[in-house]
């Protein structure tokens, strides 16, 4: 648990996860696979079209507690706000566990993805409806955001075409901000307002 709470919000390495706790490949996503079960963890798996071929296709772990995942990274209160770099992958693993709650409370039929191209722009969450509509959310631990934090909704916009709803980077701050045509800021506050 130690170890693949030090790999949420990552992609996944199964290789590096097997020889971190001296089993095989195959043993550690076996081991993954029951932690997926158990819903304890979710892979995340990534968002691509077949037009697309500079896409990263690997999937991404989070874990669905957020407490879980503090408390297995040995993330307390002091430490997080001593070291404020440290509280990034834990927010995005919560915030995507929120929006999982949300999704199962709507008739929408949506389908979460994480997109990374080659060139490392990457978006956290990609959620697709069944017509293949797009919406893209990146999380950001920072009370301000700055044009280049939309860099990964940007390349999702180019790879969705008209496809590409709108692109939202969640941060904390009481604001929403328009930062370009279907690109804004909006307070992380916002899901559950």
């Amino acid at each position: 648990m130690r170890l693949l709470a030090e790999h949420s919000g990552q992609l996944v390495n199964y290789s590096q996860l097997g020889s971190g706790i001296n089993v095989s490949h195959k043993t550690g996503q076996r081991y993954v696979g029951l932690l997926e079960q158990v819903f304890l963890i979710a892979m995340v798996q990534p968002w691509f079209t077949n037009a697309l071929k500079r896409m990263v296709k690997t999937p991404k772990l989070h874990f669905l507690d957020s407490g879980l995942l503090a408390t297995a990274r040995g993330l307390t209160f002091d430490r997080v706000k001593a070291d404020r770099t440290t509280f990034g992958a834990l927010l995005e693993s919560f915030v995507f566990s929120e929006i999982l709650k949300l999704m199962s409370a709507t008739d929408l039929r949506l389908s979460p993805y994480h997109f990374r191209d080659r060139d490392g722009r990457e978006v956290d969450l990609v959620l697709e409806r069944d017509d293949g509509m797009i919406v893209g959310i990146e999380v950001k631990a920072s009370a301000t955001v700055k044009p280049s934090d939309f860099g990964g909704l940007r390349a999702l916009t180019e790879a969705c075409g008209d496809r590409f709803a709108c692109g939202v980077v969640l941060y904390d701050s009481a604001d929403v901000v328009p930062f370009g045509e279907k690109l804004f800021a909006a307070p992380l506050s916002s899901l559950w307002g």
